[in-house]
């Protein structure tokens, strides 16, 4: 089943100590293959990443062999930073000086926009002019030209894009035994629209008894959205507290804006009908693996699923036909990869990345180890000598950005020709409007937690209901004050 990983990160991992030590290189113009690392022409570079990256100290030393032998003349040390504090202890790395590459982090729980404010103190380099020169040609084309366009930041480029993308748009899976094709496909990715095809089904909603006893109806359907994943219906996004309306390209309240409201207002209804299951936390991630909802999805018994994300295996059926909705691209960056302001040769490092990025050779042995001795490869995936799976190490990969040029495990999405597949994806996506504007979070305070407390109140709420509340607790958190300061900033950034 499914599970999003962003939400899959512990709040605390074990910190492992000690910085494990490969090597990388650009290519020796000298012509001659054999580098002499006792030269002093072997230059290091260091990679710091969070202490969760799990890459074996074997498979360090095979990638510096491998690039040495190829007469590549870099080494790369990897500097592992405690998870716990680990934006705070990058910034100072970067500002001292102590790494020429890194993970510049993950947003903080209260939505503050930490990548922003490393990029914004002159941390990290401006990427605009390096990656359309030589130096940086291998680098940009290792990722799609849409997904560069994800990390600008103040209109300009600062991060690599990281590829362990966990939002793919959304889609809803038809049920054929229930919905006529032809609904199918006029349905124009609305939720009124959805609702209309809901209300003149034939369905039994009649009442059943789940596994406490308990009387609940049978909803026809099956809502696997959580938060504020719905905006390719919505044609805008919630983000930092504010709505971003793409259709005329303002930032609003969300708690005052018509879309926002409509839709959930629309789910209240279907609620109301017993069209979609009150039961079901439907605005948390909750996990449903051997839930009842998990057995109407594996067991057809729903008309129309709504859902994030790649496409689960329990709708993969003859008599189910999958409606995708393009997905818009923003650009609130995070969990990117910077090169520091203070690297000795920014030039040097581009092209490594460029090397680390564009040639699946290395990121497989970064990962993986030998080919044959260390790992095999079965039907496309990477397995253990013995074919057993490997674990679904991501988080290694979200550190590193190794996804695109590996070979995937079982289970992984884009598991096929992975870079045709990934660079086809963003070829089709939707930019935002507001595509390199970054908010500045200082007024931030409890905006966003307490957005986030309106979503999980709606489980047992009506919309009006929780909109009334939650106006009041928004206006005392400085909501006024804090959008008049976004407000002020986009009209700077767009003029």
């Amino acid at each position: 089943m499914k599970m999003n990983k962003k939400f899959l990160i512990p709040a605390a991992l074990l910190v492992l100590i000690g910085i494990l030590i490969i090597g990388f290189s650009t290519k020796d113009n000298s012509g001659d293959e054999t580098v002499d690392t006792d030269s002093g022409n072997v230059r290091s570079i260091t990679f710091t990443v969070p202490s969760y990256c799990r890459v074996d100290e074997n498979n360090l030393r095979l990638f510096n062999e491998a690039l040495a032998g190829d007469g590549y003349a870099y080494e790369l040390n990897i500097n592992r930073l405690d998870y716990n504090e680990y934006n705070e202890l990058v910034c100072e790395a970067l500002e001292n000086g102590n790494t020429d590459i890194a993970f510049l982090g993950l947003g903080s729980e209260d939505g503050e926009n930490n990548v922003y404010e490393t990029i914004n103190s002159g941390a990290v380099s401006e990427l605009d002019d390096l990656l359309s020169s030589d130096a940086g040609a291998a680098l940009y084309s290792s990722f799609p030209a849409n997904l560069w366009e994800s990390v600008k930041c103040n209109g300009h480029i600062y991060s690599i894009p990281q590829t362990l993308a966990d939002d793919y748009g959304i889609y809803a899976a038809f049920n054929t035994d229930y919905v006529d094709d032809e609904d199918i496909a006029d349905w124009d990715g609305g939720i009124d629209g959805l609702y209309e095809i809901l209300r003149n089904l034939e369905w039994d909603n009649g009442m059943e008894t789940n596994e406490e006893g308990e009387a609940v109806y049978n909803p026809c359907f099956i809502y696997l959205l959580n938060g504020y994943t719905f905006c390719e219906m919505t044609d805008c996004e919630v983000n930092y507290g504010l709505l971003y309306d793409y259709g005329n390209a303002e930032i609003v309240n969300p708690l005052e804006s018509e879309k926002f409201i409509h839709y959930l207002s629309v789910l209240d209804e279907m609620k109301k009908e017993y069209i979609m299951s009150d039961s079901i936390d439907y605005m948390e991630n909750a996990e449903y693996t051997d839930s009842r909802t998990s057995k109407n999805m594996e067991s057809g018994n729903f008309a129309v699923a709504l859902d994030s994300g790649e496409t689960e295996d329990a709708f993969l059926k003859d008599n189910i036909v999958i409606k995708t909705l393009t997905p818009h691209l923003s650009s609130r960056i995070n969990g990117s990869i910077g090169i520091s302001s203070k690297a000795e040769d920014i030039e040097a490092v581009a092209e490594f990345l460029g090397i680390l990025y564009g040639d699946e050779k290395y990121g497989n042995i970064l990962l993986y180890g030998q080919e044959g001795e260390d790992y095999q490869v079965i039907d496309g995936y990477a397995c253990n000598m013995d074919g057993t799976d490997f674990d679904d190490n991501y988080l290694t990969e979200l550190g590193l950005n190794l996804f695109i040029n590996i070979y995937p495990v079982r289970g992984e999405r884009f598991s096929g020709n992975r870079k045709e597949e990934f660079f086809s994806f963003y070829e089709n996506v939707e930019l935002s409007p507001f595509i390199g504007f970054q908010p500045d979070t200082e007024n931030f305070k409890d905006v966003s937690i307490n957005l986030d407390d309106f979503m999980q109140s709606l489980t047992d709420q009506t919309t009006d209901e929780a909109v009334s509340t939650a106006r009041e607790k928004l206006k005392a958190d400085g909501m006024d004050e804090y959008l008049a300061s976004v407000r002020n900033q986009w009209e700077e950034y767009s003029q």
